[in-house]
């Protein structure tokens, strides 16, 4: 006898359950948070909280994990509960007879004719969800592939939109939905590729009207699987520091010290830093347990600071020494307030930070080098960089002033931010002329600012 669809349905929920949990340990931390994204986004807001209480993108692995293993059998049961409910006077395959998966994997093609046709049955969330996905309806090929719906959860974007239109009446998600529908129909009745590319961008401008956002989504997608919310819960990156610490080798303290020294301004480093040297010789006889708290230390009092945020800041808003900037603000704002806000940022450095932070673009060779954090990391047991930066400051005044390496900095700053926004040859090629700039203004002969190999 052949099962109820249902029943199929049911039993494949089950297995996959059953699936996760036999491979859970197997699973890593992204895949873990994807996962928990995927089931999330079927839940109504009752379940949500219910069921991922306490929940946060910012636990360990192991924590996501043993979560998990409590999570994802309650969710398996919520989800065969809506099943039940939903199909209980037939299979009906419309709002408001949708279950969350079904919107979750049918594609835009078949779901929004349905969703047009029967609009004011479809939930205010489920709703939310749909007019956020076509903010993000980017290719044709999206219009077909069931796996959008999975796929615009690994963007932070996703979320960006689903919190704006949280807070948008109902009715003005109906009438977005209402302009979408037709959009959407003629998108996929396009007799070519181009015909239909015109179309998407009007289909995510009524999207990003909707959650009151000035920009085509496409401009602002940032990096797969981000943590969401952006900004980490107060207390949990010194939490995550100490654990980590706790597995490192005394070498591997030793230049994680020396990476959290190097994010300090001169005057940090004799605050912080000075009263733990004095207690030791050297550098290099500090034992473990006195370098775990000197790191701990420096990341108590200098707080959202990284190695690569010298270089980060110009596509991202997270500032060196101010408070980062929201993402989606610091997309949206124009070159002169990024730049007013990025000069802030500078005024609270020392001559010394700004050196080194120019002697890493000299010892890398590409943009993409800068924003990568072991090579960055690296640089600080490299000779040529420790030479450059001495050079940086000797020759444009280092002590308390440092009037030209705040110069140099300046017009570093303003062309790199420039940089950021040209198309990938030109960025490479206005990014060597920054190199040679700084190079030149600072006396350092071209031979001793070759990459190195």
């Amino acid at each position: 006898m052949i099962d109820s669809y249902v029943e199929l349905v049911r039993h494949r929920l089950e297995n996959r359950s059953a699936n996760i949990m036999a491979n859970l340990e197997k699973l890593g931390e992204g895949h873990l948070r994807f996962t928990m994204r995927i089931f999330g986004d079927c839940l109504d807001e009752e379940a949500r909280g219910k069921l991922l209480t306490g929940y946060t993108e910012y636990w360990t692995e192991m924590e996501i994990r043993s979560f998990a293993k409590e999570f994802v059998p309650a969710y398996t049961e919520y989800a065969v509960t809506e099943l039940l409910e939903k199909k209980k006077d037939g299979e009906r395959f419309h709002p408001p007879y949708l279950t969350q998966e079904e919107y979750q994997e049918m594609a835009v093609r078949e779901k929004w004719p349905r969703i047009a046709e029967h609009l004011e049955e479809v939930s205010p969330l489920q709703l939310r969800r749909e007019v956020a996905r076509m903010g993000m309806l980017f290719r044709p090929y999206m219009l077909s592939d069931p796996g959008f719906n999975e796929g615009v959860l690994e963007f932070a974007l996703y979320f960006d939109l689903l919190d704006r239109l949280t807070v948008v009446p109902t009715a003005d998600l109906r009438t977005a939905a209402r302009e979408i529908a037709p959009l959407v129909g003629s998108a996929v009745a396009a007799k070519s590729i181009g015909e239909c590319e015109i179309i998407l961008p009007r289909i995510r401008a009524i999207a990003a009207k909707a959650a009151r956002l000035p920009a085509d989504p496409e401009t602002l997608l940032g990096p797969g699987m981000e943590r969401y919310p952006r900004e980490a819960p107060p207390g949990w990156k010194l939490r995550e520091l100490r654990m980590t610490l706790e597995t490192m080798s005394l070498k591997d303290l030793r230049l994680s010290a020396l990476v959290h020294v190097d994010i300090l301004t001169t005057e940090e480093v004799r605050e912080i830093v000075s009263p733990f040297m004095a207690r030791f010789p050297s550098f290099y006889e500090i034992p473990g347990n006195a370098l775990r708290e000197l790191i701990v230390a420096i990341a108590g009092s200098v707080t959202d600071r990284l190695i690569t945020y010298f270089f980060d800041r110009y596509s991202t808003g997270r500032m060196v020494m101010t408070k980062p900037v929201s993402f989606l603000v610091w997309k949206l704002s124009p070159e002169e307030e990024k730049l007013r806000l990025l000069r802030e940022d500078n005024e609270r450095m020392d001559s010394a930070m700004m050196a080194r932070h120019l002697a890493r673009f000299l010892r890398s060779s590409s943009p993409a080098e800068l924003g990568d954090a072991g090579r960055q990391i690296s640089l600080l047991t490299n000779e040529n960089f420790t030479s450059n930066h001495g050079s940086i400051l000797k020759n444009l005044g280092g002590g308390q002033e440092g009037e030209g390496v705040k110069r140099l900095y300046d017009q570093v700053t303003v062309l790199a931010l420039r940089m950021m926004y040209r198309r990938e040859a030109e960025k490479q090629e206005m990014f060597d002329a920054i190199r040679a700039m700084i190079a030149e203004t600072a006396g350092i002969p071209p031979e001793t600012n070759e990459e190195e190999t």
